[in-house]
């Protein structure tokens, strides 16, 4: 009876490491990379700002969409 209650008391513990083991692995693995850094302009028209990537250049200046900048655009 001592054997089967020492048997049943190592499948505990060799169960519980595993599930430790499981919830560390996953914890570290399940981080998300930094996001990039860009840089942020002003729209000429609205004054809004937005990230460099939307940008709609026309001469000089940078707008936050292409209907600002047909807006914005000496006639």
């Amino acid at each position: 009876m001592k054997w089967l209650l020492l048997l049943l008391v190592a499948v505990a513990v060799i169960h519980w490491l595993g599930r430790a083991k499981k919830a560390a692995v996953g914890a570290a693995g399940g981080r998300r990379p930094a996001p990039q850094v860009e840089s942020m302009l002003q729209c000429a028209q609205c004054g809004v700002h937005f990230p460099a990537s939307e940008a709609v250049t026309v001469g000089d200046r940078v707008y936050c969409s292409d209907a600002h900048s047909r807006l914005h655009a000496p006639r």
